[in-house]
């Protein structure tokens, strides 16, 4: 098998994939809705992964000198394009919070509280979610969400979190706080968690 031709069929695959993904997890990124839309639901990420790997397969595919050096400046120029862009795009919408907390339910269920953080440097918000089952079909919950206002109310955020049974979550804020939640047997949250 030709091999350069078997690595651009794999970066078309690769693309389509990528765009499929970028479409379908806004889609799906709801209460109730798998972890993993959630998780992926970054589509300038994702696009910009397709439009590099269809530029790739067109410099791997082409037997037409002009439009190869053609592929291959616009797969140059979009990979120092991506290289600008990546950590401007990381200050700018934080594509990976600060993993505060991640604690199992002790019933042994595979449910999880899980507590993220995103950066200081922008909009920080507080994030709280149960996830309910295994990778990759675990569904995610959302239990409360925090933004401190822009006088950096740092009164409001989480300290600790954990179960202090299989049916409720406690949740204790920065000003010391206690919320204790109801927790449904699939990870829906029964209590609303307002700061």
């Amino acid at each position: 098998m030709n091999t350069p031709r078997a690595a651009a069929w794999g970066l078309v695959a690769l693309a389509g994939a990528a765009a499929a993904t970028a479409v379908a997890a806004p889609l799906y990124a709801h209460p109730g809705g798998p972890a993993l839309a959630a998780d992926l639901d970054h589509p300038l990420v994702l696009c910009g992964l397709a439009v590099l790997a269809l530029a790739g397969a067109a410099l791997l595919r082409s037997r037409r000198p002009r439009l190869r050096r053609a592929a291959g400046a616009g797969l140059a120029l979009a990979v120092v394009l991506a290289g600008l862009a990546v950590p401007a795009y990381g200050v700018v919408t934080d594509p990976q919070p600060l993993l505060e907390w991640d604690v199992p339910a002790p019933d042994g269920s595979a449910r999880r509280l899980v507590v993220e953080q995103t950066s200081a440097l922008t909009d920080p918000v507080w994030r709280i979610h149960v996830d309910a089952g295994t990778f990759p079909t675990a569904r995610r919950w959302p239990v409360a969400a925090y933004r401190p206002d822009p006088e950096f109310d740092f009164t409001k955020g989480v300290l600790e979190a954990y179960w202090p049974d299989p049916d409720h979550v406690r949740i204790i804020d920065l000003d010391h706080g206690h919320h204790d939640l109801r927790i449904a047997a699939d990870g829906r949250p029964l209590d609303r968690l307002d700061w």
